[in-house]
């Protein structure tokens, strides 16, 4: 006989119940099984659990920089089909990802990367006004942060690896000019592999690359 062992209370239940009705003749007893079926089907699906990225303080304070644009919005930010999904997705080795069925972004990985790194620079960047979108038209003495995310992965082992290339174009009234391409690639290690440590390493990640990016706008 089937074994219904480590199933959730009730579920075990419904399936024994379900087995010794398939074990009677008559379509009756079929039609008996099917709801009980249908309902042990639904109650065997785990709930989604549901992830976002954080913005992470600077290691230090950061001051003012006379170099630095009054205003700086995020343009366009880019990311790989490969991660631009709902699951998070770990990579296995060379050849093999994963997609965690169950283990989900809360919102659109680009709309999370993006409120995220804005939160990042404006920490990194104080005195100078940092806009997540910039709109169809951008304002004089306004700098424009264009991102394009080649990986963003976390392995197996621990390790997530970003790699991203961003540009800074000044607009005709800012007096500066444009800056990049500019190739940055950040590899953070964690502890652990599991999806909540996973995601806090994504974090970390993107507050280096939030490092680095402030470095070069003042510039």
């Amino acid at each position: 006989m089937t074994s219904v062992r480590g199933l959730r209370p009730g579920l075990g239940l419904l399936l024994r119940l379900l087995l010794r009705l398939l074990l009677q003749p008559g379509i009756r007893m079929v039609a008996l099984a099917a709801p009980l079926l249908v309902l042990a089907a639904c109650q065997s699906t785990p709930d989604s659990r549901l992830y976002t990225l954080a913005v992470v303080p600077p290691a230090g304070t950061a001051q003012p920089v006379r170099s630095a644009p009054q205003t700086l919005a995020l343009g366009s930010l880019d990311l790989p089909m490969l991660i631009d999904r709902p699951q998070i997705v770990r990579r296995i080795d060379g050849n093999r990802v994963e997609a965690l069925e169950f283990d989900r972004w809360a919102e659109p990985l680009a709309d999370g990367l993006r409120s995220t790194l804005a939160g990042d620079l404006t920490a990194r960047l104080p005195g100078t006004t940092v806009l997540p979108v910039a709109g169809s038209s951008v304002g004089d003495g306004t700098a424009v942060l264009a991102v394009t995310v080649l990986r963003f992965e976390a392995e197996a082992t621990g390790r997530v690896v970003l790699d991203a290339q961003w540009t800074l174009s000044a607009s005709s009234g800012s007096g500066g000019r444009k800056s990049g391409p500019t190739r940055e690639t950040v590899e953070v290690f964690a502890s652990g592999a599991d999806p909540e440590t996973q995601v806090r390493t994504m974090s970390r990640a993107v507050g280096v690359l939030a490092d680095r990016i402030a470095i070069g706008v003042r510039r």
